[in-house]
């Protein structure tokens, strides 16, 4: 089953230890992102290569833009073994409302 988190929920699990994962395509090196320092970009594009690279002993934490693409992936990474995968809800939109850190 897929949590959902707020942006603060998903920050506090990111304290905690859990991976932040970027799933957006359109995410360009110049782009808005979320102001952590571990912060793993995995296009949507590439998930289907790369989703090996995540750790599968950490919680996952997917976050799009608004929260679509994130709720895809959820799905694909559960359908591969991955168990304690949540999706920010409203993605980096939501993130940024909430005052939280951008870079």
């Amino acid at each position: 089953m897929v949590k959902n988190f707020t942006p603060r929920e998903a920050y506090a699990a990111y304290i905690l230890g859990s991976v932040l994962v970027d799933v957006r395509d359109n995410a360009g090196p110049d782009s808005k992102t979320l102001g952590v320092n571990r912060i793993f970009r995995l296009p949507f594009s590439e998930l289907d290569k790369r989703y090996g690279e995540l750790p599968s002993n950490r919680p996952v934490i997917l976050m799009s833009r608004v929260g679509n693409k994130g709720k895809e992936a959820a799905t694909f990474l559960l359908q591969h073994g991955y168990n304690d995968v949540a999706i920010m809800d409203g993605g980096l939109d939501a993130w940024v409302e909430e005052g939280l850190p951008v870079k």
